[in-house]
Order: C-alpha cells, then structure tokens, then sequence
C-alpha cells in the first residue's frame, strides 16, 4: 500500500514527487506504448480472425441512405443496378489486388474500365469510395460532408447505382472498402428532379481523406457480358475480428493518459494544500497537455473517403 502511494501521490519519502511523474516514469511508460504497438501489428498480421477490422455496411443500406439523401434534396431515386454493383465488386477486388486506394491504379487503369469489363454502356458515370467505417450511416454521412463527393449523389443526371462492400487487406491492414458507382445507361435520358426540392443541413465534415470523386459522360458501347449480384453483408464476410487496433490503440490512451492525468491532479492538489515548497513545478502544463491529448483521442474517428 505504501508503495501504491509513492506510486501516485507526493510525499517527503519520495522528494515531494511521485514516482510515477518522474521522467524515468514517464520513459518506461512511453518504451511500453511502443512495444504495445509493435507487438499490436505482429498480432494482428498473425491473427486477423481475432484482431483486424469488422464493419456492419451491406450495400443495400448504402443505396436505400443514398436515395435518402437525394429525396431530401428533391431529386428521384436511383435504381439498382446488378452490372454497376459487379463493376463495384471488380474494383475493390483490383485495389486489393494491386494495393492501391485511389481512382485510378498505378497501372493507370481508370473507373470506366470496370463499367465496360462488366457490359454498362454509359452515358454518364461517376465513382466515390469509402473504407475503413463501421457503419452504412458514417460513410454516407462522410460523403455528404464533401462537397465533391456530395456533388456524385445529388447529381440529376444518374438514375441508376451500385455498390459493393468488400473485406479484404489493403497496404498491410485488414480493412473493409465501399466502391460506389453511378451510371444512366447510354441513351436513356436523364431522371427529373422533384418539385419543391428541400435543401439539406448538414453537420460539420470529420476527418477524411480528400481527393475529388470522378465523373465522366463518355460514351462506351461494348458487348454485353455475364454478371452476377454482389455478395450480401453476410456472404461476403469470411471472420468477424473481435475489436479493432485503433479501438485497443485508443483504449490504451485513454487509460494511460487518465492515470497521468490523475497524478498531476493529485500532485496539485496535495502541494498546494501542504504549502510544499518547491523551485519550479510544470505539473498545471503537462496536465494542461495531457487533457488536449485525451481529448484528441476521442476524437479520432476511423473512416476515409476518396
């Protein structure tokens, strides 16, 4: 019990200090955040089952979200449509593939390829891309808090859409990638928006990856190939990782930093009660900069878009 105290509290058997703020303190706690991150990413590669990236986003939910967002700005729905979600399906496959996350692979292999390897002649096409959310409602969200990304969904002249969901590793880590591709067919005319359209508010944009969507209103005229429906949320998932290493990166945070926190507090708190004299004492600023990280820490949201 003795030990606990000098542990955390001040006191004139450990020179007014205690132990745990002490800088060799605060090295080995900082060597042993290390060593927990190293060891975090071996497990990880080691064991995906257990430890990776586990999300609940079905494509059907991102296209109903999608139609959702377009009603409230007055404009008609968007139709499935199985050869744009298979178009949807080879692109994210491609990025695993080749280990890339942009629109256009270092091969220089663009969107439009995937619309005509699948039969789509268009004649107006677009491309947005999320990865690594938990959730249909935060890469919708995402999307409409950019502006060129929100410009892809609010876009009158698609009728029609697909999308595919697909886990997989991506540059080393176990991620999850939403492909979600908009097509009017080649010949078909543009859909009419609806009367009245109701602008949309929207809250402040998180954190993402920004690069523009793409669009295009080339014309492609191709054979006609074979294609089948992209994989339900529950064919497509082979394991269900029990957390991810953000979550445990963050726990980690959160428990270190409270416990520092709560040292500084103490250590404050008991100096000045008992007037201990003292040449100089930062504990208020590191506190101070311990807070501004914990608060840092609840804010990191996983989630890119491109």
């Amino acid at each position: 019990m003795s030990s606990l105290r000098h542990l955390f509290l001040p006191h004139y058997k450990n020179n007014n200090k205690a132990n745990l703020l002490k800088s060799y303190s605060i090295l080995l706690v900082s060597l042993c955040f290390v060593f927990f991150q190293i060891f975090l990413s071996f497990f990880m590669m080691a064991n995906p089952s257990v430890l990776g990236y586990s999300s609940n986003i079905s494509p059907e939910k991102i296209i109903e979200l999608t139609n959702l967002e377009r009603a409230g700005l007055g404009f008609s729905s968007l139709k499935h449509n199985s050869l744009l979600s298979e178009a949807a399906r080879q692109k994210a496959a491609d990025m695993f593939a080749f280990n890339y996350w942009a629109h256009v692979s270092p091969s220089g292999r663009t969107p439009w390829s995937f619309f005509t390897d699948v039969g789509y002649k268009y004649q107006y096409a677009g491309e947005n891309l999320a990865r690594d959310f938990r959730d249909p409602d935060s890469v919708v969200r995402a999307w409409m808090n950019s502006p060129s990304h929100r410009e892809n969904i609010a876009n009158a002249k698609y009728n029609e859409i697909g999308v595919a969901v697909v886990d997989g590793t991506l540059q080393g880590m176990e991620t999850t990638l939403v492909v979600q591709l908009f097509g009017t067919p080649y010949g078909a005319s543009a859909p009419k928006t609806a009367s009245q359209p109701k602008p949309a508010e929207k809250p402040a944009q998180q954190p993402v990856v920004a690069q523009e969507p793409v669009e295009t209103n080339e014309v492609q005229e191709v054979p006609a190939q074979a294609t089948k429906e992209v994989l339900s949320e529950d064919e497509r998932s082979g394991f269900s990782p029990v957390t991810s290493p953000l979550d445990l990166t963050k726990a980690a945070v959160i428990f270190i930093v409270g416990i520092l926190i709560g040292a500084f507090m103490a250590d404050l708190i008991l100096v000045s009660h008992h007037q201990t004299p003292r040449l100089s004492s930062r504990s208020f600023a590191q506190m101070l900069f311990l807070i501004f990280v914990l608060a840092a820490t609840f804010l990191i949201r996983q989630g890119a878009i491109l």
